[in-house]
């Protein structure tokens, strides 16, 4: 698929080019209705070539949205109830679910919300089977391994994305039901439990009392090499320093390295990234634009940046500094009580 982003006024664009259009039922039933839970669509024209034209205005990919994160439990099985709805919304419309990119970098979410919007494709020739276990797979490495449902989900889909199936929709029906079960036998078990804990404690010998203290260890990346700093040209707003070797800056401050509460800010705006030593700069499907030297960046456009550039999110202005302290990342402890 040749894939680009577009911008027109205040929206923005997923854009997959089909070459040599011919047109077909599938077509006309995405470009025509809001079909629930997936990227409104729209078609235009090049010659003998089509251009679909996916809104994502104020949605971010999964794949970014789990670039400094990991997927809880509760987040993975929301998800996959959210593709299961769509795939059954494509059946309504007498629509073929292999149309479904399953790449997370075409799986859009609203950063606030959660909403998960999927994107079909009617001349998509991947192997669904294929898709789903790389989909699968993705989501094995990005677990949050300090959550047992989410361990346990992750690799009980892995699984049943490696076996033969017949279609997306019974797959995810199958997993649907699975967990049904074991969610019913887990409430039994849990019901059972207090008589066991009761017994126990009625069992065990009186603990002396004191104050709890556990200790919490901090990780952080390391980095090699020089760092980058952004130095404000506005005395408003304060300097930034990247650490690590990607940096996200927006407003939806849970969700963001450097958080810049200013307006025309998107909630996750733009991105510093470092790749082979250079620096770059990334637009995140931004409302109000990231600029580079005055020059706005496109729908997620990326570019070098260098010693003295100036880089905007939105209004607010900044210059690079390279030359800035080098930060020494490691771990460290402390107790908690």
């Amino acid at each position: 698929m040749k894939v680009s982003y577009r911008r027109e006024l205040d929206r923005n664009f997923l854009v997959i080019r089909q070459e040599e259009f011919e047109d077909q039922y599938q077509v006309g039933m995405i470009v025509k209705n809001k079909i629930p839970g997936f990227l409104e669509c729209s078609l235009s024209f090049v010659d003998r070539s089509a251009d679909f034209c996916y809104e994502i205005t104020s949605r971010q990919s999964l794949r970014l949205l789990l670039e400094r994160r990991r997927i809880s439990g509760t987040e993975l099985s929301g998800l996959l109830e959210e593709l299961l709805c769509a795939v059954q919304s494509l059946g309504e419309y007498l629509l073929d679910s292999g149309g479904i990119l399953l790449d997370p970098d075409y799986i859009y979410l609203d950063p606030d919300g959660g909403k998960t919007c999927f994107c079909c494709f009617p001349f998509g020739e991947a192997d669904t089977g294929k898709a789903l276990l790389e989909l699968a797979e993705y989501f094995l490495e990005r677990l949050d391994r300090q959550d047992p449902e989410a361990v346990s989900l992750g690799y009980e889909f892995y699984r049943m994305a490696g076996e033969e199936h017949f279609s997306l929709e019974q797959l995810l029906l199958k997993w649907r039901e699975e967990r049904e079960q074991k969610d019913f036998s887990q409430d039994a078990e849990e019901k059972e439990e207090p008589e066991r804990e009761r017994e126990q404690e009625r069992k065990a010998p009186l603990a002396a009392e004191g104050p709890e203290c556990a200790t919490a260890t901090v990780f952080l990346k390391q980095t090699s090499g020089g760092g980058l700093v952004l130095r404000s040209e506005n005395p408003a707003f304060a300097d930034m320093r990247m650490t690590g070797e990607s940096f996200l800056i927006g407003k939806k401050k849970d969700a963001v390295d450097g958080w810049l509460k200013a307006r025309g800010i998107s909630r996750i705006h733009g991105k510093l990234s470092r790749e082979e030593g250079e620096f770059y700069l990334t637009d995140l499907n931004s409302t109000n634009g990231t600029f580079l030297n005055g020059g706005r960046l496109g729908v997620n456009e990326k570019a070098r940046i260098r010693q003295g550039d100036q880089v905007g999110f939105a209004d607010v202005k900044y210059v690079v500094d390279l030359s800035g302290e080098l930060l020494y990342n490691g771990s460290s402890a402390k107790n908690v009580c």
